[in-house]
């Protein structure tokens, strides 16, 4: 288990936290060098662009670690590739569900909660998660919807007190929860129908989530989004 995160009663036979990083990949590109690994551009692209991913470009979360990571990975890296990947245009759906998540916006404290409903696209969930986590004085993103028979979460924290992997792990661990989904079944035996099931899914998702994170005496408040000058 290799993470830049603290998590608490992991049983693996190898165990590597550094919360002093911003990104996994700092530390395996650490490994890299520490070991005189041989590394291509295939494993160079996909090193610096994990750090550009998990950093949000720099913004979130970046220590002099990562710096140096990518300032040593440029060197093995097919540059332009990672300028592709990092400017990929995204579908209307994709917007689409990113306009709900911040319609549907939940925050409590330093913590936004948001449902999107039913959606066909998969990579919508972590994307809105990305850009609702650099909204000020949100520390913890987490977005959910509808995918296919399964309610599928994404979720962003810089909170270092906070391993929301485990969070999402002990929110629905009574129901099967396995890498960020819940099966739809436990709600599709009330409906079918979207129009009821989506309103019941928010409200016991959302219920979870606050208890699990104890925000239940929080005042709720709203992050205004303008988008004005986009």
């Amino acid at each position: 288990m290799i993470d830049h995160h603290s998590s608490e009663d992991i049983a693996a036979q190898f165990i590597d936290q550094c919360e002093q990083v911003g990104a996994t990949a700092t530390i395996l590109t650490e490994y890299v060098r520490e070991l005189a690994t041989e590394i291509d551009a295939a494993l160079g692209t996909a090193l610096l662009f994990a750090i550009r991913r998990e950093t949000l470009g720099f913004l979130r979360g970046a220590t002099r670690e990562e710096y140096d990571a990518a300032g040593w990975l440029h060197e093995h890296a097919d540059n332009a590739l990672v300028r592709t990947l990092s400017s990929l245009s995204i579908t209307g759906a994709t917007v689409d569900a990113i306009a709900e998540a911040i319609t549907n916006q939940v925050v409590r404290g330093s913590v936004l909660i948001s449902g999107i409903g039913r959606t066909r696209e998969r990579d919508a969930l972590p994307q809105a998660a990305d850009y609702l986590a650099t909204l000020e004085g949100v520390e913890t993103a987490i977005v959910f919807g509808i995918v296919k028979d399964g309610i599928q979460l994404s979720a962003r924290s810089t909170d270092s007190r906070l391993h929301i992997g485990d969070v999402l792990d002990r929110a629905f661990s009574d129901v099967g929860s396995a890498g960020g989904e819940v099966p739809l079944g436990i709600f599709a035996d009330h409906t079918t129908d979207d129009a009821q099931l989506v309103p019941i899914v928010d409200q016991v998702v959302t219920a979870r989530l606050v208890a699990e994170l104890n925000l239940t005496a929080e005042t709720e408040t709203q992050i205004d989004v303008d988008t004005e000058d986009e």
